[in-house]
């Protein structure tokens, strides 16, 4: 119980005299974590409850509450299905179905929640087999003003005619994972599309960061007001999906407890008029998380692709370009937390691209590289270390680098303080990049638009792209 604390909170109104209650995750055609697998729920106070999944069993007593939690371990990866069966007394709920794999759970705005049917890739994806390795529980849109005690959803098995209703991101991480991996995937999917990250974390995650005073405040106030609204005018909603913390309460917070292996988040497009502050939006939201699990588990994020193609200009202040900024910052500084570039992906006019193969594919290569280790590399290319020399800026990668098309993208500061696009040459992992008429110019940046001409990409068969970059940070 020591370990999951914030269960004692949740379940505690569920208790009903004898009663045996689970999480709806704990349903048919579940994914366990492999290694281990917390179990819990509500029983009769002082019930003995056992779970038995095959050969692999764990007890525990029910608190005066009512609330029980145990953990299944040794749990070996299998795509044999078996019945997950949770006895107290007389009462038991069984399972069907049940595999044991890799769960990790996708999250943010409708970038995640765009379904694989309305992708570029779907009529591959539907002529694929029915693959029972791969799984997703679909978290119905719930937005609570306080935390929930249960999620709507279903587990479903990957397959011709489900497929099409899956998270397309999330699917295609799932199944380039479990093609490398060779081991079962679930994916437990919880995004609404148009919401901001503050309402997907709890009350009381920015308490400790100074730029976020007033903002709980701020909230509540917008809340009491609905609320006073809603007595004399019937259809003014009091709970919505960018109300504060109301993501969080009724499509993640029920979901505290169980285990997977990390979270993908597509999101940040509704905080673009936030970029900078997206650091601790984002970060102080990561790190909620983790305390409500209590323990810190990779946390990917998708850096945003391209959108808005304007007029070509040589940087653009602001925008779309900070907060992939800020999101780069994140992976930098919060534990756990990690990110793929897809800066040449996206399209001009709709902030929805269809291509999301390449988006999970790019979080699975992440995750291969970051978190199971079975890739060499995986992220994108990094900048090591930048200086000028004479009138021209050499750029330093983390590993060799190539430049496709013309090695476009790049843009240099002349002494005005203005912007002059520049030209640049690789070399092994440096590129050096200069403009003509620009003397020792004050600073370098690449890929700084919202939608960016881009050229640098990893040298070798990845072809991995290096994300945008500003000397002058």
């Amino acid at each position: 119980m020591l370990r999951l604390p914030p269960l004692l909170l949740l379940l505690t109104s569920l208790v009903q005299a004898a009663d045996l209650k689970l999480s709806t995750v704990f349903s048919d055609h579940a994914v366990l974590q492999a290694g281990e697998a917390n179990v819990y729920g509500k029983a009769k106070p002082g019930a003995a409850v056992e779970v038995v999944y095959g050969s692999a069993k764990a007890t525990a007593t029910a608190g005066a509450d009512g609330v029980f939690k145990t953990t299944l371990t040794g749990l070996q990866a299998t795509e044999e299905g078996k019945d997950l069966v949770i006895k107290s007394g007389a009462e038991s709920h069984v399972a069907k179905d049940v595999i044991v794999g890799e769960v990790w759970v996708g999250s943010g705005q409708s970038n995640m929640e765009w379904v694989v049917r309305n992708t570029s890739t779907a009529a591959a994806a539907r002529a694929r087999p029915a693959d029972a390795g791969i799984r997703v529980f679909t978290v119905a849109r719930t937005p609570k003003a306080t935390p929930a005690e249960d999620v709507q959803g279903s587990w479903k098995v990957a397959g011709p005619a489900t497929v099409d209703g899956f998270t397309a991101a999330g699917y295609y991480f799932a199944h380039a994972l479990r093609a490398e991996l060779k081991q079962p995937v679930g994916i437990i999917h919880t995004s609404i599309g148009g919401t901001r990250a503050e309402a997907w974390g709890p009350r009381g995650m920015y308490d400790a960061q100074p730029e976020a005073k007033g903002w709980q405040e701020k909230e509540d106030k917008g809340v009491a007001d609905r609320v006073a609204k809603a007595k004399t005018d019937p259809k003014t909603q009091t709970v919505w999906s960018n109300g504060p913390h109301m993501n969080w309460n009724g499509m993640v917070a029920p979901l505290v407890g169980y285990s997977f292996k990390g979270a993908l988040w597509y999101q940040g497009e509704s905080n673009a008029g936030q970029a900078a502050a997206y650091k601790w939006i984002l970060g102080d939201m990561i790190k909620a998380w983790h305390k409500a699990w209590g323990r810190e588990f990779p946390f990917i994020i998708v850096q945003l692709p391209r959108f808005m193609a304007k007029k070509p200009v040589a940087v653009e202040d602001g925008g779309w370009p900070v907060i992939r900024e800020s999101m780069e910052w994140i992976a930098d500084h919060v534990p756990g937390a990690m990110m793929s570039v897809n800066i040449d992906l996206g399209e001009e006019k709709d902030i929805h691209p269809k291509d999301k193969l390449p988006i999970g594919e790019r979080l699975a290569a992440v995750a291969l590289q970051r978190v199971y280790k079975t890739r060499a590399v995986g992220e994108a290319p990094r900048v090591t270390k930048a200086e000028l020399r004479g009138d021209a800026w050499v750029v330093t990668y983390d590993r060799p680098v190539a430049l496709q098309g013309e090695g476009k993208g790049w843009a240099v500061q002349k002494a005005d303080g203005s912007w002059a696009f520049a030209t640049a040459k690789a070399e092994g992992a440096q590129v050096t990049v200069a403009a003509a008429d620009v003397k020792a110019p004050k600073a370098a940046r690449y890929a700084w638009a919202n939608f960016p001409e881009v050229s640098v990409v990893s040298a070798g068969a990845d072809a991995l792209p290096a994300g945008p970059w500003r000397s002058d940070k």
